[in-house]
């Protein structure tokens, strides 16, 4: 028994599994002559075994036992494995074949302990078996079968490039000198040494439970999904793939010879969504380039520690905005306890359901997480974005004049403001709500952005605190004219 290493398989866009170029139906072919030719040589040795009472020749048959069935698994496995994932397999069907080879070490361990039991029995109630030269021209003709099984499947197995073939040939060599012992302990039978033939079985029944314990070392780490990759192995690939500037939770699972990799990476916070998209595909591809590979999933990432100055990070919000398909209209940060949270106003189509609009601010908040990761936290409010121009109905006169001296009492008491002026007063066609109020106020040039805001702000509280009509107002704040 061998652990079985199958012809590997590459995934395509379009969903389909495409092999090496390899004849399959060739090597079924060779594992189907191989596993006939085990079984005839199964049959030699228990035949053998029946008639002259040996045990251990008996053990030595179902040696060849398992070496038949281990073809068959092998066989089992070639099929299994050439089925593409599914929606209830999505990683494959490779464990299928693990989970048989897992049943095939517990048959072992049986076969071992009745061996025992029953080589026991021969020692406590000896019981020379009747060897002659027919059992010895029976096993030897036996091993002439292993033989020639060895000799055909190790050449088949290194013209058609097969591991599989390769490695159950190296086994079934092995088993030779196995069938070699039993002649030995035979020939001491009949030189007048009877215990020789129990203690040849204890010996192979050992042997057998260690092929066992082997499969269970090969097949357990694959359902615990430990993993089969050396993740130095695969940095060492991921490394060399220009934009990847870090890398981390890298992960591996499934059998060594159809692993399934997962990876973050992380790039520069100022690639597009686009670039970020080819730099992923290169880590995959030279990922699945790897012999063991079959699978990969990539997580992208912005790099972490990115010093990015409030412009750009102004710039790159509204890149991501633009590239989802919002407008940006307002944004604020704040600081808390270490934590840098946004506060922003994003633009939608109105002809957009609620879903449909909540969907692409989602992903605006997501691709932000992303690229910019020094914001801890988003909030977004939805707004209607509208490139339509719409009517307006002018304000009678009284509000009008209401509008212009309320804002002059108010400016009145603001000494930084001065001249309002260019006042715009209507309220929008079929709307009932109310007025929008925007005028232009001059302020010293070299008065601090901040301070200035606030003032503007002031007013356009108070004005619609005075007049209820009113429920909007845009104050434009502009330094003096110099002539």
């Amino acid at each position: 028994m061998t652990r079985f290493n199958f012809p590997r398989f590459d995934w395509i866009d379009d969903g389909y599994f495409v092999t090496e170029e390899r004849d399959l139906r060739q090597i079924k072919r060779v594992l189907i002559i191989t596993m006939l030719l085990n079984f005839l040589a199964m049959g030699i040795k228990v035949v053998a075994g029946v008639f002259t009472g040996a045990l251990s020749l008996i053990a030595d048959g179902m040696d060849s036992l398992f070496d038949g069935i281990s073809n068959a698994v092998g066989l089992a496995g070639l099929y299994i494995a050439g089925k593409p994932p599914d929606a209830e397999h999505p990683y494959g069907h490779r464990k299928f074949e693990t989970i048989a080879a897992l049943t095939i070490s517990f048959l072992l361990f049986l076969t071992s302990f009745q061996l025992i039991g029953a080589a026991w029995n021969r020692f406590r109630y000896p019981e020379a078996p009747n060897v002659n030269i027919w059992i010895a021209i029976a096993l030897v003709a036996a091993m002439g079968v292993q033989a020639g099984t060895s000799f055909y499947e190790l050449r088949a197995g290194k013209k058609l490039n097969s591991e599989v073939l390769v490695a159950d040939a190296l086994h079934t060599r092995a088993s030779i000198l196995v069938s070699a012992s039993v002649l030995a302990g035979l020939v001491l039978v009949r030189l007048g040494f009877p215990q020789a033939d129990p203690l040849i079985t204890v010996l192979i029944a050992l042997f057998i439970a260690k092929i066992g314990v082997d499969i269970l070392i090969e097949t357990v780490p694959v359902l615990v999904d430990q993993a089969p990759i050396d993740p130095q192995r695969i940095a060492d690939e991921v490394q060399r793939v220009d934009g990847v500037e870090s890398f981390h939770r890298v992960r591996s699972r499934g059998a060594l010879g159809s692993a399934a990799v997962d990876l973050h990476v992380r790039i520069s916070p100022q690639k597009t969504m686009r670039e970020a998209d080819l730099i992923a595909d290169n880590v995959r591809q030279r990922l699945l380039a790897l012999d063991s590979v079959t699978d990969v999933t990539v997580h992208v990432e912005a790099q972490r520690g990115s010093d990015l100055s409030p412009g750009d990070r102004m710039s790159q919000l509204k890149r991501i905005a633009r590239e989802v398909g919002l407008t940006m209209h307002e944004t604020e940060f704040n600081r808390l306890e270490g934590n840098l949270f946004l506060d922003v106003h994003l633009g939608v189509d109105p002809s957009l359901t609620l879903g449909e609009a909540h969907d692409l601010v989602e992903c605006y908040a997501q691709t932000v997480k992303q690229q910019i990761p020094d914001i801890d936290e988003i909030h977004t409010h939805i707004e209607m974005a509208s490139t339509q121009v719409q009517e307006g109905v002018p304000a009678p006169e009284r509000i009008q004049q209401m509008v212009e001296a309320e804002t002059k009492n108010i400016i009145a008491n603001i000494p930084s403001l001065q001249n309002p002026h260019q006042f715009l007063i209507l309220k929008k066609q079929n709307e009932d709500n109310g007025y929008y109020v925007s005028f232009e106020c001059m302020i010293a040039a070299d008065m601090p952005i901040s301070t200035a805001h606030q003032y503007a702000s002031q007013v356009e509280r108070e004005l619609i605190q005075r007049i209820p009509e009113v429920i909007d107002v845009s104050v434009h704040l502009e330094p003096p004219r110099t002539t």
